[in-house]
């Protein structure tokens, strides 16, 4: 056995779910802005019509399970938009 970190997908873990898959894009945006290797694992079942159920809607952002906890950390931290993110007028 190795002493080495392991997460919950061989090497990478999961640090956010959700059931949206532009929140988890948006997250892994910020991330690999931060310079973390990150990637959206999209698990929804798609079939119309169906409810909004979570354990049928998961989408998942994975990074390296070293990183994991700063992964988190950084996550969980506010972030403004930057001031010409805001479209005055429309």
């Amino acid at each position: 056995m190795s002493d080495e970190p392991t997460g919950s997908h061989g090497d990478w873990d999961a640090v956010l779910e959700t059931n949206q898959l532009y929140e988890a894009e948006l997250a892994a945006l910020r991330l690999r802005e931060a310079g973390f290797d990150a990637r959206v694992i999209d698990l929804s079942y798609r079939q119309e019509p169906v409810p909004l159920v979570r354990s049928l809607s998961a989408v998942r952002v994975l990074v390296k399970a070293e990183q994991a906890a700063a992964a988190r950390q950084l996550l969980q931290e506010p972030h403004d938009l930057p001031e010409d993110a805001y479209n005055e007028g429309t």
